[in-house]
């Protein structure tokens, strides 16, 4: 019975979100059309991904992002990780932590992005790293996040990011199927770097993945987290026929390409 109750709450929350019906009709789908058998493999991409996994500044190098004698730029501040997480600590409902903040602030710094997208914000730990590396090359993010459902995380979606940078930042507030576009269509459908933080299951990442790559411009470069979750990092990148690297954090993946 509980079980019925949470799955009517569920449909009534995205019923009154009419932007959020076709990534509604997606997830029904899925319990269908049996795509979930991808999940399932989680155990073998995890291995996949842990046998490549190389420091953020080799990746960087295997892409083409720094050159074989550049340093890597400095790491985010650890400042700016404190004062996030005082602010972080307000928050009235518990959300998914940071990922690798330093590869996203020195991939920034290394390639001089200025025209950024990512998805998936939680407390804004990405967004704040994008934006203090943005600050410096002058650069604009734009975020596409959903709410969690029925969480009534609205109000601290982006709580770590400063007020001082919000004039370089839009936020999406709608599922990747609608936001995506949104978000790449304020930069007239170029951008410099691609982050996905978001809907990870495979389907999800065969959806937006190509959207993104399709917008970078070349020498643009794509990051995806938790590429451990299934092998649609990997699938992807034989499907355009792109090298790529992987490093990890905390015991969690993430690969990264760029556009030839």
């Amino acid at each position: 019975m509980n079980t019925l109750i949470e799955k009517v709450k569920t449909a009534l929350w995205f019923a009154r979100r009419p932007s959020f019906w076709a990534h509604m009709v997606a997830l029904t789908r899925r319990q269908f059309d049996g795509s979930a058998v991808h999940e399932t493999k989680a155990p073998e991409a995890k291995a996949w991904a842990s046998e490549r996994a190389v420091p953020i500044a080799d990746a960087l190098r295997a892409v083409g992002a720094l050159g074989a004698e550049d340093s890597l730029p400095a790491k985010l501040p650890a400042k700016l990780i404190s004062d996030g997480e005082a602010r972080a600590a307000k928050a009235a409902v518990t959300m998914g932590g940071p990922g690798d903040l330093d590869l996203i602030y020195q991939a920034i710094l290394a390639t001089g992005a200025q025209r950024m997208v990512e998805t998936g914000v939680a407390y804004g730990w990405s967004s704040m790293a994008a934006l203090a590396a943005l600050e410096q090359t002058g650069g604009k993010l734009v975020s596409v996040d959903m709410p969690y459902p029925k969480a009534g995380n609205e109000a601290d979606v982006g709580i770590v990011v400063p007020d001082e940078w919000r004039g370089r930042w839009m936020l999406i507030r709608e599922p990747d199927r609608n936001g995506i576009r949104k978000a790449l269509a304020q930069f007239g459908g170029e951008i410099d770097l691609a982050h996905f933080d978001s809907d990870k299951s495979y389907v999800g990442r065969m959806f937006a993945f190509p959207l993104l790559w399709r917008a970078l411009r070349s020498g643009g470069m794509f990051i995806s987290d938790d590429i451990q979750d299934n092998f649609g990092f990997r699938d992807f990148c034989a499907q355009i026929g792109v090298d790529f690297a992987i490093t990890e954090s905390d015991g969690k993946f993430v690969g990264i390409c760029r556009k030839p």
